[in-house]
């Protein structure tokens, strides 16, 4: 077993993952026999959704519990696999030299690790060659948000936007699955990494607000994750290409901001919200954005200037050059301006939909919301047309052929939902 004193960049595990390929099948027998596992149904399910999680995360590292306490819902469990089934597989593999399992541990200060699986070398060769052809149990995911921290997947009923949230991922899926999307390196010749093999699903937040049949409206969250997520804007995503050709990234600019005023104006703010200056001192545009997204999210001032300057300080300790130059421009900034004066000449520049901040992050992830039906409103478009696309929380990465079609949906497409607009006010 490996001990690490930080927690390493993980991935966390998919129990709604399936897959009805062949070759996967295939090796889980081999496994199976070899690692001397002996009861047949329980352990290769088990066996599967390990191998189906490595896969799916490409060689990073995939969260695991081992604590027996642990209940999935069948909704997310698609190969009903139990905690016991997961532990005695995981164990039986690292035995074989097939994983590295890291083990989760308390650090001082209130921190810690999280137990974590990793494939060996050996184990990836056997995992490449494998086609997966994935079928989730669930691709509209809804999790709670108690005052605990606890963020559990948690069931629910369907409703008319449920049904209709999942059909479009299930077509959008299944394009992506039609697809070959791969990283190179910058001359565009070489691959890097495969970046097929991926579920686009949503999560959603419940917030406790219902309709009127007393089902939860699922407007808040709602955002994906994916291979390229995770993916530096600047130095990996250019180079990602999509059957073989190359793709160019846009975005909806100051998509928060810009979000409010769409949904609550009808159009959004002419110009650049982060535009900003305090006593004749122009502010950082990084340090504005921020302030935005933060206030967003917090409840008062001072917890907002609280949050700010932590995030702020967590650049200090960065080996990236551009996050030490953020956090130097937030010093000097912070030296000449007081953060709360940035934050009411910030509130007073959008006195319109000033009362939309400092309400606490349950606007916050309604205006998350927005923004992902937004988003998915624009895939949906594109899915129907067969052009592939990659979404990063407010951006699209498509073919550079693509880019007119892409440009022109994003400024025509509205919210799918209307009645969440109006919640919204």
């Amino acid at each position: 077993m490996t001990f690490i004193i930080k927690d390493p960049d993980v991935k966390s595990f998919n129990y709604t993952l399936d897959s009805s390929s062949l070759e996967l099948t295939a090796l889980v027998d081999m496994l199976f026999k070899e690692t001397s596992l002996n009861r047949h149904k329980v352990h290769k399910s088990g066996l599967k959704l390990i191998l189906l999680n490595l896969i799916v995360h490409k060689g990073s590292k995939v969260l695991i519990s081992r604590d027996n306490n642990s209940a999935r819902l069948a909704r997310y469990n698609a190969l009903d696999v139990g905690v016991t089934a997961i532990k005695t597989v995981t164990d039986k593999l690292e035995k074989s030299e097939y994983i590295h399992f890291i083990t989760g541990k308390n650090l001082p200060y209130g921190n810690g690790i999280r137990s974590s699986i990793q494939a060996t070398d050996s184990l990836n060769r056997l995992l490449k060659p494998i086609n997966l052809q994935l079928a989730p149990s669930e691709l509209v995911l809804f999790r709670e948000d108690k005052e605990d921290g606890s963020k559990k997947l948690i069931d629910y009923s369907d409703t008319p936007r449920t049904l209709r949230i999942r059909k479009e991922l299930t077509a959008y899926n299944e394009l992506l699955e039609s697809v070959h999307i791969e990283l190179r390196d910058l001359s565009g010749l070489t691959v890097l990494k495969d970046l097929n093999h991926q579920i686009v699903q949503r999560k959603f937040i419940d917030n406790g607000e219902l309709d009127i049949q007393g089902q939860p409206l699922f407007n808040a969250g709602g955002r994906s994750s994916s291979a390229w997520t995770s993916m530096s804007g600047s130095d990996e995503r250019p180079n990602i290409f999509i059957d073989g050709q190359p793709t160019l990234e846009l975005d909806y600019q100051a998509s928060a901001i810009n979000i409010i005023y769409k949904a609550l104006i009808g159009v959004v703010y002419a110009g650049d919200p982060y535009n900003l200056s305090v006593g004749r001192i122009e502010m950082p545009r990084h340090l504005v954005k921020t302030i935005a997204t933060i206030s967003l999210n917090s409840n008062t001032v001072k917890g907002a200037v609280t949050a700010i300057g932590s995030k702020y300080g967590a650049l200090a300790s960065s080996h990236k050059g551009v996050n030490q130059d953020k956090y130097k421009e937030y010093k000097s900034i912070n030296k000449r301006v007081k953060l709360k004066d940035i934050l009411e000449a910030f509130f007073n520049k959008h006195k319109s939909i000033r009362h939309m901040f400092l309400r606490g992050k349950a606007i916050g992830n309604k205006v998350q919301c927005l923004e992902s039906d937004l988003v998915f409103a624009v895939v949906n478009e594109l899915t129907n047309r067969s052009i592939p696309v990659l979404t990063v929380h407010d951006s699209f990465i498509v073919k550079a052929t693509d880019k007119d079609i892409l440009d022109n949906l994003m400024t025509t497409t509205d919210f799918p939902d209307q009645e969440l607009v109006k919640g919204l006010i």
